[in-house]
């Protein structure tokens, strides 16, 4: 049977690793709501977000206190956040899309058979397609590039306009 320091010393860092992943946790969701809000990011969005900090942050402080009682379970953990973490950029990159998207509808930089092409990069053509992720442009030599819709607002972006009678309003052809 463990003697009384042993015991006094393991509840002591238990009680370390509780404050710590509190104290970790809270931090990391007020960054996270930080950036959110200065990326405009909608609050629904980030509740999402806000439960994964929590369940990583979770999974790490359970691992910490059941190592102190010689229960190893970083395998598994390290499994478990690298999981959490593709599920995260993947959710993250499809919202990103989507959004994109229906700001390209709302703002509308360009128009359905209008000539865009990003400065400084090979990437040119009519705008013949749009959907939910990615704005199709056929070039002159009938290719097509599969721009996503997120580039739309990353990069600066040159419109030739089509000519009157063939321009197309883009949130019409997602209606479609």
């Amino acid at each position: 049977m463990p003697d009384l320091t042993t015991v006094l010393q393991t509840a002591a860092i238990v009680l370390i690793i509780l404050l710590l992943g509190v104290l970790a946790m809270s931090f990391l969701i007020r960054a996270l709501d930080l950036a959110g809000s200065r990326a405009g990011v909608p609050a629904l969005v980030l509740q999402p977000m806000r439960n994964v900090v929590k369940l990583l942050v979770a999974l790490i402080v359970m691992t910490l206190v059941l190592g102190q009682f010689g229960i190893e379970l970083m395998s598994i953990l390290t499994a478990t956040v690298a999981l959490v973490a593709i599920g995260f950029f993947a959710v993250w990159s499809l919202v990103s899309h989507v959004t994109a998207t229906i700001l390209l509808v709302i703002v509308k930089p360009f128009n359905m058979n209008d000539t865009v092409n990003f400065a400084g990069e090979e990437v040119k053509g009519k705008v013949v397609d749009i959907n939910l992720f990615y704005t199709s442009l056929e070039t002159e030599d009938g290719d097509r590039f599969q721009v996503p819709n997120n580039l739309f607002f990353q990069k600066t972006l040159r419109r030739s306009f089509a000519p009157a009678g063939q321009q197309a309003d883009i949130g019409a052809r997602l209606g479609e």
